[in-house]
């Protein structure tokens, strides 16, 4: 589906409610993460990457700039994968529990993108859109109420490249 510009940025606006800062971290505790920005984006991914990446229908994740995005605790392992786009895309997961803590796409070297499972308070979370929705498995419940868009809308955002 196309959205307007103003349709895109009127749903941005909703990030704002995710006020810096905050942190989060893996499931046993050994990575810890502190955010000083408000996210940019955020989107549930159901691309077939994301889907065999979380172990589920899809993954969940907001994006930041790596300027305000900061490792407090920890050890990560990097696992470099192709995405769906073609990109290469460096999944960081926790050395002693293996959790997808955030990922950086060599495209957008500038950006974390952060799982909000790895939230300490995920309720925290706004959700923009959903992603790769033309690759949703049948039994993957989509949020209707947020932007829905076939693949990745990289060309109907605002650059936050910088």
């Amino acid at each position: 589906m196309r959205y307007s510009r103003e349709q895109v940025l009127s749903a941005l606006k909703g990030l704002a409610d995710m006020v810096p800062p905050f942190e989060g971290g893996c499931a046993c505790g050994q990575v810890r993460y502190r955010c000083s920005d408000t996210p940019f984006w955020s989107s549930t991914c159901y691309c077939r990457t994301c889907q065999k990446q979380g172990g589920g229908a899809s993954a969940t994740a907001f994006n930041i700039r790596a300027s305000g995005f900061e490792l407090l605790d920890g050890d990560l392992l990097e696992f470099k994968a192709q995405a769906d786009s073609g990109q290469s895309v460096s999944r960081m997961r926790c050395s002693a529990c293996g959790t997808w803590v955030f990922a950086v796409r060599s495209t957008r070297p500038k950006w974390r993108s952060v799982l909000a499972g790895t939230l300490d308070a995920p309720e925290s979370f706004v959700l923009v859109a959903n992603a790769f929705v033309s690759e949703a498995p049948d039994w993957a419940s989509l949020n209707a109420e947020v932007l829905q868009f076939e693949r990745m809308p990289e060309d109907e955002l605002p650059d936050f490249r910088s």
